[in-house]
This record gives C-alpha cells, structure tokens and sequence, in this order.
C-alpha cells in the first residue's frame, strides 16, 4: 500500500459503476495509492467503493462554466462539499479541468487537473470555457495527461512541459488474460473456422462501426467466414442497426449491447481480434482507449484509429494495425491480414506483454503517488 504525505480528495462527475474510461482509470489508480482517499462524484448517498469513501452529491449542470446561474450553483455545491471534506494541507485531484478543477478553484484548495484529451474540444467550443479553462490550468499545482498526446494539447494551452506528468491507463493482466474461459461466447457466436471480430464501447460516430460495416459489406462474399459482435449501447446504435440491414449484412453482426464488466474477460477471450478504427468527429476523438489494452491483455491484435492517443494504446505492425479511420477499403484490408491466424496470434501475443510490461494500474498508481509526494513537499516547503 502506498502511503502519502497529505490526503487525496478526488473530484470526479464521472465514476463507476457510471460507464466510462475516465471513471475506470481513476478508480482503478486511485483505489492502489492509500485509504486516505476521498472521492465526491455525481448522485446521491454515500458509499465505500473498492476501499475508498465515495461521496455523492448533484453535480449536473446545463454546462461547464458560470454565465449560468445554474451553472454557477452547482460550482459553488461542489465547493462547499470540497471545503467540508478536506484542509489545507490536502490536495483535490481533479478529473478535468473543467468543471471540477473550477470547482476546486473556487473552494480555494490547491488542486490538479487529470487531462484526458475529449474535454479539450469540448472546452474550446465557447470564448468563456476557453477563458475558464485557461485560469484554471494557469492556477493548478500541476497537471497529469492520459497520454503524450494529452499532454501535447495541454502545451497547445500555454500549459509548460515542467508541469505535466503523463501517466497512461493500465489493464488488469490477471482479470484479462487470453487463457479465460470463453463461456458460451464462441459457441454462441462463431462457427468453426470463423473469424470473430470484437469491438467494445459506446456507440459514438468516433468510434467508427459504421466503417466496420461497410468494410464488411465490401469484403463479402469472399470473406463470409467473418463475424463481427459490437458490445455497448449509445445514441448510434439505431442508425448502426439500420446500417446493417441496409448493406445486406444479415447475422454477420452481432449487436449485444451493454455487457456487463464481469463478462467482458470472457468475451475478449472468445473473439480473434479486437477493432475500433476511430477518427476524429468534429472536436470529439479517443483520447486513448483502455480497452485496446484489455484487449491485448486477452492475448488479441487489435485495429485501432491513426488518432488521438490510440497510437499509443496499439503499436503499429507489433501488436496491431492503425487505420485512418475514414478509408473503408484500408480497414477491410486490415482486416483481412489478421484473418490470417499466425499473423495476429503473433501480435496479441507481443500485445500482452507490452500491457504487462508498460501497461499496468500499478505503475500508472506509482507514478501518480510520485507526483503526489512531489507537490506535497512542495507545498510544505513554500509554508515553511
């Protein structure tokens, strides 16, 4: 166990069980440092989550800033509650800058903001996000980047290389791992000699399913020995839906909706490789993509978009293969390489060791205690 020299307050509107990558990556790192962490997330009541104390108060908004008068009383609820949980001597981790490192701001605790890349877009949407955003990265202790890229966009906001630490999402290399029991997965879904493809998310248009449709449309009938199963539920699924009866694809896709996260082991277990060729959509993109890491984990190659922090999430030609995300004939040309069972075996399985090697929740907690500590002493010394 990790111990720290002052306490965490960790302010997030997105946590589990609320599904996300930001959620996972947070509770999963900050659940390894200490006891001594704190959490406040959207909802109501109060819970003990993975060991941490997690408090639930509204933090919904019609947006991120304060010209709203709405807006504005959910920043200083949010305050309020920082300054009953916490002192001066601790730190609130924040994780965006916008809202809740303005949150913190104004409850007037020293702070630092998690950066995960789609919140930027987002933020520089309207003159006075971008001018928030600014004061709020200006007054942060420091500032942590879910990826190289992440952190390229901080700089882009006049945020120095001296105040960034990147800390990459992490897999659980036990709960994911290619020996799990498939369960009835790939009995289910794919008959001998089949070639089963997975992709694992919300159904955003950045993701890139309807690519994978048209791709498979454009490899029929000469690849029939293909299926293709879409886990996750959002506001594409409809049009995806009609998509894929439009383009003839039959019981070639599979849409399973939500999974629930005990049986995703077992599924990435059952398929062949892992897909997601995202692209940027307008001021959306992936900001890096735990589950390319799960999916390594699982022992899969996997496909993923030349965008965002995916590049760093899949290592192009070693444990899978990047796409633009807009050329449907590259994509089924990807797709057609790892049809063939010595090529992706032997990238899922340089895959796993890369994740267990770079990848892990424990070195990313290792890494965010070091910060920690570092800015603590700081702090310590500036009082002294």
């Amino acid at each position: 166990m990790l111990v720290e020299p002052s306490g965490i307050l960790l302010l997030s509107e997105l946590y589990p069980p609320t599904i996300g990558g930001s959620g996972v990556l947070l509770e999963s790192l900050y659940s390894r440092l200490t006891d001594r962490v704190r959490v406040i997330t959207d909802g109501a009541g109060s819970r003990v989550q993975c060991g941490l104390s997690v408090t639930a108060i509204p933090m919904s908004a019609p947006d991120w800033g304060i010209a709203r008068p709405a807006s504005l009383v959910r920043h200083m609820r949010v305050a309020r509650q920082v300054r009953r949980l916490t002192t001066r001597a601790d730190f609130v981790h924040c994780s965006r800058g916008l809202p809740e490192g303005l949150s913190a701001l104004i409850a007037r605790r020293p702070f630092v903001c998690w950066t995960h890349g789609e919140e930027l877009g987002y933020a520089s949407s309207s003159k006075e996000l971008i001018w928030l955003a600014r004061w709020v990265y200006a007054r942060a202790a420091g500032l942590l980047a879910n990826s190289h890229n992440s952190a390229r966009l901080l700089r882009d906001w006049g945020v120095s290389d001296d105040r960034i630490v990147v800390v990459h999402p992490g897999v659980d290399g036990g709960r994911f791992h290619p020996d799990s029991n498939p369960g009835e997965w790939r009995g289910r879904y794919a008959a001998e000699g089949q070639t089963l493809f997975l992709s694992v998310g919300r159904l955003h248009r950045r993701k890139g399913h309807d690519l994978v449709l048209k791709a498979l449309a454009q490899m029929a009938p000469a690849d029939l020995n293909v299926r293709y199963l879409i886990a996750g539920d959002g506001a594409c699924r409809t049009a995806l839906e009609a998509e894929a009866r439009s383009l003839g694809l039959g019981d070639r896709v599979v849409f399973l909706g939500a999974v629930p996260e005990d049986a995703l082991p077992a599924l990435y277990a059952a398929c062949d490789v892992f897909l997601m060729p995202n692209r940027q959509d307008g001021v959306d993109f992936e900001g890096f993509g735990i589950v390319f890491l799960e999916a390594a984990a699982s022992g899969l190659a996997s496909i993923g978009g030349r965008s965002g922090g995916v590049p760093e999430a899949v290592e192009d030609g070693v444990t899978g293969l990047l796409v633009s995300g807009t050329d449907v004939a590259e994509l089924a040309s990807a797709m057609r390489q790892l049809m063939v069972r010595d090529v992706r075996a032997a990238m899922g399985t340089a895959g796993r060791a890369r994740v267990l090697r770079e990848f892990t929740w424990a070195r990313g907690a290792e890494r965010v205690a070091a910060f920690h500590r570092q800015l603590a002493d700081q702090m310590r010394l500036s009082d002294s």
